[in-house]
């Protein structure tokens, strides 16, 4: 039985179900052997980057400067490819034309386009180190800038930070927040921090304490009505937040809303794990059901509707974990091998 569902735009093969057609009900991807169990999808512009459990990655979409599979679109390349094989993985995002690589040695590589300094240096089709960065557990794009976490709770940025998405510097590492960062500099937090989530134009930051720190643009609100209570986990759409509160397994949207990417009342109640895709919204409830709404022209949440505006059923079996890129959308329903 196949572990991995996509649906949604499709365009350059990135759902890699092995055709360009976009689809609108979850579909087999194609390519990622049978002994390898999934532990996180990412899409990106045209391309998607699945990560093993067993420290394999694998790509499937469009490659112009190196960000998926290929440099020119082939019925082969609609399907997932292991890549990158000199290294075993533990984490990866999906820029919109890059995508950044976390090694089980805490350092980060990156590929692709890099006209904003997406991967701290110049544009390469060839695999290179981000430097400046060391004992990295995660990283996360943005629509032109990057930030990445490491085992103590630092923060570190770099990109385009126009808008202010890449934070405050500390003291030592001062930039003008109009131009684009062009090395790794160390964001100044007020204390550790869990997790990170790039949108678009803005960055959340999850602390220890359960605070959430939200900074860049604020046009569509996405920087307030941060919730008060403590929060469990976040992430971010291109325009819209969102955050699962500790207590209440409550999931709570803010931001852009003209699409229906918060939901109908903006909050879900019994949800155990969100993922916000370019302008939709993913959730798995607390019986494993998944859960899709937002902007639905690709069919990225399994409607014949343009916008879903009331959260719906989007796939019929029990799911682990989801993964949301721009209008695509990811199902996984096995994670571990079963006793």
């Amino acid at each position: 039985m196949p572990r991995l569902y996509a649906f949604g735009s499709n365009g350059h093969g990135q759902l890699g179900i092995g055709h360009i057609e976009d689809v609108n009900r979850p579909t087999p991807c194609i390519g990622i052997p049978d002994d390898q169990f999934i532990r996180k999808v990412s899409g990106g512009g045209n391309h998607s980057a699945v990560i093993t459990t067993q420290g394999h990655v694998y790509m499937a979409g469009m490659s112009q400067k190196g960000e998926g599979l290929m440099k020119q679109l082939n019925q082969e390349w609609t399907i997932y490819q292991r890549q990158y094989s000199q290294h075993n993985w533990k984490d990866v995002s999906c820029g919109w034309a890059s995508t950044l690589f976390v090694s089980d040695k805490g350092t980060v590589y990156g590929v692709g386009t890099s006209r904003w300094h997406e991967l701290a240096g110049p544009t390469t089709e060839e695999l290179v180190q981000i430097q400046g960065l060391e004992h990295i557990i995660s990283v996360s794009c943005g629509w032109r800038h990057a930030v990445a976490l490491d085992q103590h709770g630092q923060v570190y940025g770099w990109g385009w930070g126009k808008h202010g998405q890449l934070g405050a510097c500390s003291p030592e590492n001062q930039f003008d927040k109009k131009k684009d960062i062009r090395s790794v500099h160390k964001l100044n937090m007020p204390q550790p921090i869990v997790q990170i989530a790039c949108g678009h134009l803005h960055t959340l930051l999850l602390g220890k304490d359960g605070t959430v720190y939200a900074f860049g643009s604020n046009k569509y609100q996405q920087l307030e009505q941060v919730p008060t209570a403590a929060v469990a986990s976040i992430d971010a759409g291109w325009h819209h937040s969102a955050a699962l509160l500790s207590q209440e397994d409550r999931l709570v949207l803010w931001g852009r809303h003209d699409h229906g990417q918060l939901g109908k009342d903006s909050i879900v109640n019994h949800v155990k794990q969100v993922a916000c895709g370019s302008e939709h919204t993913m959730a798995i409830t607390e019986d494993d059901q998944v859960l899709a709404w937002g902007w639905n022209e690709h069919g990225n949440c399994t409607s014949d509707q343009e916008n879903v505006l009331d959260p719906l059923v989007a796939f019929e079996q029990k799911a682990c974990l989801i993964a949301a890129g721009c209008a695509t959308s990811w199902i996984v329903v096995q994670c571990t091998q079963k006793n």
